[in-house]
């Protein structure tokens, strides 16, 4: 497959925006605040430095290697098939955990459009499954192109918040850590943090898609993820100076709660409207793209294949049906035995850091020279997150052994079963 070489550093950025954008806006920032305090702005700048070497490797990899298989194709060529394959039940895996945060953030917002309290969150959450699941079976997988427009939304529902909540009497709330224990406070929300800069991985699909990768993709790549944190940066400073964190329900609500306090109640019932189309587009799209996952290995014969079959829109119905169908398990797992929803996000975060580190070992052996350099601190940046999300990272460890121990399963029933053939 030939990739078209049609990106200049602006139109990276753009897309580099794009991709660590969305509904983590909508809760991350309330949430580092209840979890660091006043340290949570260095909480920010630390989780995003660390973050870098990991979506450069990325990017080096997709430049030199170009691959549709990503993440698990790089690391299969280092780990070998059964490794590869066990990845991508992996990312799978974050079925279980990923969505349900997502949902109960876009019926969080849908409750304070309708003014209904928390008792109505969880049957709102039900509901806009519901509804999720029947845009994804109308094949609605081209409204990835309203993700720009809901990015620029986003930017300027923040530049607005920034004028009017004061920004500069905001920064009063940073402070600096000082001794071992507020560095503690600090480094342990970087568990949570991690959520914004999941996508990392995308990174190896745009790196051969630049006009001149070597030059334009560092400054696409640095300049985009400086555009994303000072965003978060600014809904940090006005969350934690206007008091609008807290509780699971009040960081849910973090932004409608401070566009009511700037704008009033009409305003912010208003806000929390749009929130909730920006954050269910960003879910349905989260689920679509876990349906055409499920398609994709049912056809390579690792699932059923009672789910290959697409429709005659080309929609992967009966896989939209089990997503849907696990997702709804989550929720009811999730709620009925009271998860926290930074048990949820760390839960996540870990798959993916497992993944991460997995492909910076795999650039220690792919990647010469100075590039190299990029692939040693992002195993060190994977080490580091990995030791922050404590026992929230055995769900993943768990859910990759699984993998491997099934894959190496099939393998020995395939080598069973295998015609012998007899030379006379």
């Amino acid at each position: 497959m030939k990739y078209q070489k049609t990106l200049g550093p602006i139109q990276g950025m753009a897309m580099t925006v794009t991709t660590f954008v969305g509904t983590g806006l909508m809760l991350l920032p309330a949430l580092s605040v209840t979890k660091a305090g006043a340290f949570s702005f260095y909480a920010w700048l630390i989780t995003a430095f660390i973050s870098l070497p990991i979506a450069f490797v990325f990017a080096f990899l997709g430049s030199r290697f170009p691959s549709a298989g990503g993440a698990s194709h790089y690391i299969g060529k280092q780990f070998g098939e059964t490794v590869e394959r066990a990845v991508g039940w992996l990312f799978l895996s974050i079925l279980l955990v990923g969505p349900t945060v997502a949902i109960k953030i876009a019926a969080a917002y849908l409750a304070v459009a309708l003014n209904l309290d928390e008792r109505y969150i969880f049957a709102l959450s039900i509901a806009t499954l519901l509804i999720m699941t029947l845009y994804a079976l109308a094949g609605a997988e081209n409204s990835s192109k309203a993700q720009v427009y809901i990015v620029i939304l986003l930017i300027l529902c923040v530049i607005t918040l920034a004028w009017k909540g004061n920004l500069s009497a905001a920064t009063t709330s940073i402070e600096t850590p000082r001794d071992w224990l507020s560095w503690k406070t600090t480094l342990l929300s970087i568990g949570t943090i991690f959520w914004c800069f999941l996508g990392l991985e995308v990174m190896a699909h745009l790196g051969a898609e630049f006009k001149n990768p070597a030059r334009d993709f560092p400054i696409a790549l640095f300049g985009g993820m400086t555009i994303v944190v000072l965003l978060y940066l600014i809904v940090v400073l006005l969350v934690s100076y206007h008091h609008t964190y807290g509780d699971d329900l009040t960081n849910s609500q973090s932004l409608a709660l401070l566009v009511g306090h700037l704008f009033g109640e009409n305003t912010k019932r208003l806000f929390a409207g749009v929130a909730f189309i920006i954050a269910f587009t960003n879910v349905g799209m989260y689920l679509i793209g876990f349906a055409r996952m499920v398609q994709t290995l049912a056809a390579k014969g690792a699932l059923p294949s009672t789910f290959a079959p697409l429709s005659k829109k080309g929609s992967p119905t009966r896989a939209v049906i089990l997503v849907s169908l696990v997702s709804l398990l989550s929720l009811l797992t999730f709620h009925y035995s009271d998860g926290a929803m930074s048990m949820l996000i760390e839960m996540t975060n870990g798959a993916f850091i497992l993944i991460y580190g997995l492909t910076s070992i795999t650039g220690l052996h792919l990647l010469k020279g100075k590039y190299r350099l990029f692939a040693v601190l992002a195993c060190g940046s994977s080490l580091l997150v990995a030791s922050f999300m404590g026992t929230n990272l055995l769900f993943a460890l768990s859910a990759f052994l699984l993998a491997i121990l099934f894959e190496h399963y099939k393998e020995r029933k395939r080598r069973i079963h295998a015609p012998k053939i007899h030379v006379q």
